[in-house]
This record gives C-alpha cells, structure tokens and sequence, in this order.
C-alpha cells in the first residue's frame, strides 16, 4: 500500500490517547446498535471496515462470521483473538470478491478520510462487496451539531501518566473537521499529527447513496445511553447511515 496520512495519525498517537476511553462496555453498547440496525443473523458474513484492535469484533463474537479490515498492521496484531478474520488492506481497494458479505460496518468517521472522490471510492467498495439486499451502517460526528459550534478544545490527563490536547475546527462549507491532537507520554516524548475527517450532512447522503449503487434506509443517531438509536437532530453527537445494496 502506498503511505498515507492516516498511517501516522491512527497509530500510537491515536490509541494511546483514547484507549482507556474505549471501555468493553461502551464497545459492547456500540456493537448492540450495530447488531440491531444491521439486523444481523448467525451465519451471516459480515465486514468491519477499519476495525483498528478489534474492540467492535470482540463485542459481536458469536453473532455473525466477522472479517476484520485494516490498513494497520500494528492494529491488527492487537485484534488477534477478536474473533474475526483479519485482513490487511485499504478502504479505496478492497481485498474481496464482488458480494462476499451480507453486510459490512464503519464506526467513528473511519471510511471518509479523503476528499469526496475518494470517499465515494471507499463508499463504493463497501457496497460492491455486499451481496443484493445486503446493509451498510455508516457512523461519524454529526455536522448538524458542528456547524452550530465549529470550534472545540479539549485537555485531559491519561490514567497512566501524560497529556493529551485536541483542537477542532469544522468548516460547514466543505463538511470537513480538522482536529490537531498533541499527546506527551510521562517521558517526555511528543507525538502529534492532524485528521482530516469528512462528515456528511442527511442532504448530501441521500445523494451520496446512489452515486454508490446502494439505497439509503434512513438517518439516526446513538441516544444519550449509547444502547439504541433514535431521531437525529442538531444537538446528536453523531449521526448513522444505514443503506443497502441495490439489486
């Protein structure tokens, strides 16, 4: 694979500073909305695109055969013993046949790193290896609520030592956030980098969809218990696509 900004920024800057964050029950409460609105049955193959060290894998095991993507190999040394099969590969070109899953996921704004003709390609891999009728779920930041408040800061000690500092800053124009990120390990050391992450209105996904070859089902969100969905609106802190692939 041909280096990427991503390779840097989702490595140790990324989960050394949101690790303790990512709790078993949080993953288990996030892998509950997964389940439900992707309707999933045993038996079913099933894609977790840019699964990182396989907290959503290991939550879902036993409800469906799971196949774990990352462009991570750090990431999935962590992932073995998810319960998944674990591949290496890029969002933009994946590694599987036409149809090989019944469906596929991405949670926390993984698929859209790139600029939208990139994105589309992403969005368009997922769904060309769904099987007909099979459904894609989408999570990322809602830009309802961003572009409300496009400016954030946050600081906070790590449990074993260290700091981490983030600075965000949306642009409703573009439905990009750039978010700088600043962690210092108890040594001393520092390591930093910025993500480009595109977030997508409710307007844009209902063109976005199709230019995809899927059919987008609806619009929601976590709720504030983080273990069902409910109706978006400006005050989500995130937002949920779910579609599925045109027959």
């Amino acid at each position: 694979m041909n280096p990427d900004w991503t390779d840097a920024y989702y490595g140790d800057l990324y989960l050394d500073s949101v690790a303790d964050l990512l709790t078993p029950a949080l993953s288990a409460a996030e892998a509950e909305v997964i389940a439900a609105l992707l309707e999933l049955r045993p038996g079913e193959r099933v894609l977790d695109l840019a699964c990182g060290h396989g907290r959503h894998a290991r939550a879902l095991a036993g409800r469906a055969r799971l196949v774990g993507l990352d462009r991570s190999a750090a990431y999935l040394k962590k992932a073995r013993g998810a319960g998944a099969s674990l591949v290496r590969g890029d969002l933009r070109r994946l590694p599987f046949r036409e149809g090989a899953f019944d469906a596929a996921f991405s949670w926390y704004a993984s698929l859209f790193m790139w600029d939208d003709r990139a994105n589309l390609a992403a969005l368009g891999e997922a769904a060309r290896v769904l099987r007909p009728g099979g459904r894609l779920l989408v999570h990322h930041a809602n830009p309802l609520r961003l572009a409300g408040d496009p400016e954030a800061r946050a600081e906070r000690a790590l449990p074993g030592g260290g700091r981490v500092e983030e600075t965000s800053r949306f642009d409703p124009r573009t439905g990009v956030d750039a978010s700088e990120r600043r962690l210092t390990r108890p040594d001393g050391t520092v390591l930093a980098g910025t993500a480009h992450l595109r977030y997508y209105s409710p307007a844009e996904w209902s063109a976005l969809a199709p230019r995809a070859g899927l059919r987008l089902l609806g619009i929601t969100c976590t709720s504030r218990a983080r273990h069902r969905t409910e109706r978006l609106d400006a005050d989500a802190p995130d937002l949920i696509a779910l579609a599925e692939k045109v027959a």
